[in-house]
């Protein structure tokens, strides 16, 4: 730990101290707050197009903006922003475009959305000093100022023809930190600019196994985290001869350039690569407890469809506490987390105006932060400061609490992901739940899955894709099957009535080879998604690619290529 990185982490706490208290006080005015953020927006951007489309500057209460501006999707914006990425300005926004965040695209179409650096500075504050600070809160007693392993990259998929980048947000957000994460992060800055997923997670591993004192491990996702590990057990003895010999393993796929680099960037360490050595021969049950011994929390976004991964990671761990910080999406960042043993957000006032409409409504009624109710379940609709108006970004969340007088939320799924073959309507949350329920019971170790709507029987079947991380006897399939089902059935009484009424029947197990799920990654990372933001979609509908993938990897003798 330098000087300076300490020092950086001691600014960022005492800032978060301020940013800590701005957030109480706002929480507590949540309504006041959020009313005025929509209002900001709108005088921001009255001389935009679209501001002046919809007459933003007559707009005097929230009512009248409700009914002058009509809810949205991504194709009421799409080409608007396609005229954006070809140059014009002063389109949805006033601001300057700082570069286009780009979506997933694993449930569907990939979107391009707008980012100024009003919408990225207002991000930040919370992303980087709040998130911190509610680290610190949490883990005080273990804090030991020490770097973190930040699984995260600076890549930018292409520009626009007036070099505006195209990139994840995540990837648009580590640009802003760019000049500190050397400080902060146990991994150089060259390390984020690979683009190959697996030579950039070896790289991320020998230069944060070189530190003894890590402090925690951060992810964007709790999968990428898992990948991590897994790469860890399957390479170690390579990385402990890098550490031993102060070298870039020859075989790493990367630039010329960028090993040179950071080959300056390490030393010989014979006596860390014993210590390594001797941990790694013991297996790899609670590793990074024993090679980092002041290693606090992993720091990823889990809960929800994520779930299914936090056994696996506990496996590595040893069950060191998993803090899933925040809520968002390319579009807003949404909720803070400030506790690391609940996964609920609190949705914070000025970062975007938000509209939240009942699940099952019909019409186009929304309600305000301050109308929802405890236990109830809304779709979220965002009006951000890059320029998209009550726009619908697709995800389902339940009000689990409140933090003064902002609600507490629990991300339930996403819109777009849900098997509805008789109105049964099974959504992600609810096919997670049996997943996990399933492989508790039967103690499987489950690499990953996806489910997709089966026709070629009458009457029809969903049917789960598995893969395992071991071998599982074909003779245990059925078992699989009966007790999945069993598992559906109790998540989602629509679809137990459907089995009921034989309107559905049972569901079909596919079994997948090794590294299926790999091979969907890298299809989609060849799409232009970020290593670090790929998500697997639980749901196979308009996936044709994916699901031709995932089929054609089934060690089934038959394929059920009929599927909708």
């Amino acid at each position: 730990m330098s000087i300076i990185s300490k020092v950086l982490y001691r600014i960022n706490i005492a800032g978060g101290i301020i940013v800590e208290g701005k957030f109480n006080k706002s929480t507590k005015n949540s309504k006041k707050i959020n009313e005025q953020t929509l209002f900001r927006i709108l005088k921001i951007n009255e001389k935009s197009e679209f501001g002046k489309k919809f007459n933003f500057r007559s707009i005097k209460s929230v009512e009248q903006y409700k009914n002058q501006v009509p809810l949205g999707e991504y194709k009421d914006y799409e080409s608007y922003i396609l005229r954006m990425v070809n140059g014009e300005e002063n389109v949805l926004t006033s601001d300057h475009i700082k570069y286009f965040g780009h979506t997933s695209g694993t449930t569907g179409k990939q979107k391009l959305i707008p980012a100024t650096k009003r919408s990225r500075r207002i991000c930040l504050k919370y992303m980087a000093i709040l998130i911190n600070k509610f680290s610190y809160n949490n883990f005080k007693e273990q804090w030991n100022y020490g770097k973190g392993l930040m699984i995260a990259d600076i890549v930018t998929a292409t520009y626009t023809k007036d070099k505006v980048p195209i990139c994840s947000a995540t990837s648009g957000g580590m640009k802003g930190i760019k000049n500190v994460i050397g400080y902060l992060y146990t991994s150089p800055i060259e390390v984020m600019k690979i683009k190959d997923k697996e030579e950039a997670l070896y790289l991320h591993l020998l230069f944060a196994l070189e530190e003894e004192k890590l402090l925690y491990i951060g992810g964007t996702f709790i999968s990428s985290i898992l990948d991590l590990f897994r790469v860890l057990e399957e390479r170690y003895e390579e990385l402990v001869q890098d550490i031993r010999n102060g070298s870039i393993n020859k075989n790493l796929k990367i630039d010329d350039d960028i090993r040179k680099l950071l080959s300056r960037k390490i030393s010989p360490n014979r006596e860390r690569a014993i210590k390594l050595q001797s941990e790694f021969q013991k297996g790899f049950k609670g590793i990074a407890r024993r090679v980092w011994k002041s290693l606090a929390y992993i720091a990823t976004v889990t809960g929800g469809n994520f779930s299914i991964y936090n056994s696996s990671v506990n496996f590595y761990t040893d069950s060191i506490p998993i803090y899933s910080a925040a809520y968002g999406c390319t579009e807003a960042m949404i909720g803070i987390n400030p506790y690391v043993d609940k996964i609920r957000y609190v949705i914070v006032p000025d970062t975007a105006y938000y509209e939240f409409i009942p699940v099952d409504f019909v019409g186009n009624k929304t309600f305000e932060i301050s109308e929802l109710e405890l236990g109830k379940s809304y779709e979220v609709a965002v009006t951000n400061y890059a320029g998209l108006y009550r726009y619908k970004i697709g995800d389902v969340v339940r009000v689990v609490g409140f933090y003064n007088n902002s609600p507490e939320i629990e991300f339930l799924y996403r819109k777009n992901q849900i098997l509805n073959m008789v109105a049964e309507k099974t959504n992600e949350d609810q096919l997670t739940t049996a997943v996990k329920n399933t492989i508790r019971i039967l103690k499987l170790n489950l690499t990953d899955y996806t489910t997709a709507p089966d026709i070629s029987v009458t009457p029809g079947r969903y049917i789960f894709y598995f893969e395992f991380w071991n071998d599982i006897p074909m003779s245990k399939i059925k078992t699989i099957e009966d007790i999945l089902d069993n598992e559906l059935r109790k998540s989602n009484l629509a679809y137990d009535r459907a089995r009921s009424n034989r309107r559905l029947q049972s569901v079909k197990v596919e079994v997948l080879r090794a590294n299926t799920f790999s091979k969907v990654k890298d299809f989609l990372f060849k799409k232009g998604v970020s290593k670090n933001q790929i998500k697997i979609p639980r749901v196979l509908i308009k996936n044709e690619e994916i699901l031709s993938i995932i089929s054609s990897n089934s060690l089934a003798s038959k394929k059920y290529r009929n599927v909708i």
